[in-house]
């Protein structure tokens, strides 16, 4: 039989089996699950190894939603504007849709999205009678009155020097009015007032305001997660999954809280940034017709089900977000749909991840207290503005 195959996370075996099993016995196809490592940027490798050798073993990429302008910038994936139908696209969210764009054409399908949110203790911030935090200002106020450290913090957030210290700081940039790359033009605003004032934020948060703990430059997704589910804070910035988790058996603040949009500066909009996962076709396919059914499979409503009811994780699929069982389990999906209208997209340059590591080294001398929030944009934005002027 016909042979389709992609990478998958060891811990999403489960979740994508009955969607390989479904799809395989109806089309008479073996579908082959091959596991790559857990770390993002070593299965990016993985891809990339396989896809500059021209491999035809892969025919279904899947892509963290960073990855498309890298890849289809290196004609490693097929364009899919004429693969699928509008109607197709139209049912799903359009700012996970549009994610998959590069220079005009679609390369990527969303299968599962993400968007940053903010966690709070409901329980504590009713029994002050403290409304959840829209502003800055609000977030500061709430975490020093209900902190009680070092047993409870005020606010954790993913502050170790990777991807996720990015997504932490383009929260805080959008929350401030500020922007890191225009995609279109490549104008660069990290040395603009407003994202001195998000980084300023981030860091008197550590060192001033004494909200968040020492070791938050440590902190990464799970590592922060677990200081908050073990009721050691009062705010938390991170994904939808972990909601599920902190209603778990094994969670000290399970049924205790709540979710709102990450703060903003008075008179702004605030915005969660955008992650998730999804399908592009590999230009080396030998099947790409079968690679496009497959990803029409991953994306009906049936396998949005099986890859979001059990996980936590929030659907691509606009029409899940009503579906009475994905409800049952996540009823925070109504908040999570509203979050995506205002999410922040990481921009779409084929450089990304090198522009990335350069964000994450400044804003981390800051952190650190090796750099003024002013000179490590300075620097950052300087090394930005060369980086884009060698990829134009």
């Amino acid at each position: 039989p016909d042979r389709l195959s992609f990478i998958v996370l060891a811990s999403e075996r489960d979740l994508w089996a009955p969607v390989a099993e479904r799809f395989g016995k109806a089309h008479g196809v073996r579908v082959e699950m091959v596991e790559g490592p857990n770390a993002t940027d070593l299965r990016e490798s993985m891809y990339t190894t396989s896809l500059l050798a021209g491999d035809d073993s892969l025919d279904v990429v899947y892509m963290d939603v960073t990855w498309t302008s890298k890849f289809a910038a290196a004609g490693w994936l097929l364009t899919l504007d004429d693969v699928f139908r509008p109607e197709e696209l139209s049912a799903l969210l359009p700012q996970a849709l549009d994610a998959g764009r590069y220079r005009g054409h679609l390369y990527r399908i969303p299968v599962r999205s993400d968007v940053g949110v903010l966690y709070y203790r409901r329980d504590l911030l009713d029994a002050s009678g403290i409304a959840p935090p829209e502003t800055f200002g609000d977030l500061v106020a709430a975490a020093r009155r209900l902190q009680s450290p070092p047993d409870r913090w005020g606010f954790v957030w993913q502050g170790s020097q990777y991807e996720g210290l990015t997504c932490v700081f383009l929260e805080i940039l959008r929350g401030a009015g500020g922007f890191w790359v225009d995609p279109d033009s490549l104008e660069v605003g990290l040395d603009r007032r407003e994202a001195v004032a998000a980084l300023e934020f981030l860091r008197r948060s550590r060192a001033v305001d004494a909200i968040s703990p020492p070791g938050v430059t440590s902190l990464k997704e799970d590592d922060s997660r677990r200081v908050f589910q073990d009721g050691r804070a009062v705010f938390l910035l991170n994904w939808p999954y972990v909601w599920r988790l902190a209603q778990g058996d094994d969670s000290r603040v399970a049924g205790k809280i709540g979710v709102s949009a990450v703060p903003h500066a008075p008179g702004r909009q605030g915005g969660g940034t955008l992650g998730g996962w999804g399908f592009g076709i590999s230009r080396f396919s030998r099947n790409p017709a079968l690679a496009a059914q497959f990803i029409r499979e991953a994306v009906s409503l049936e396998s949005q089900r099986a890859l979001c009811l059990t996980s936590g994780y929030a659907p691509a699929r606009v029409e899940a977000y009503r579906d009475p069982r994905l409800l049952a389990s996540n009823p925070l999906l109504p908040e999570i749909f509203e979050l995506h209208l205002n999410a922040v997209t990481r921009p779409a340059i084929p450089g990304y991840a090198l522009a990335s590591d350069i964000l994450q080294r400044h804003v981390s001398a800051c952190l650190a207290g090796l750099a003024t929030a002013e000179s490590a944009l300075s620097n950052a934005a300087k090394e930005t503005r060369l980086l884009l002027g060698r990829s134009r």
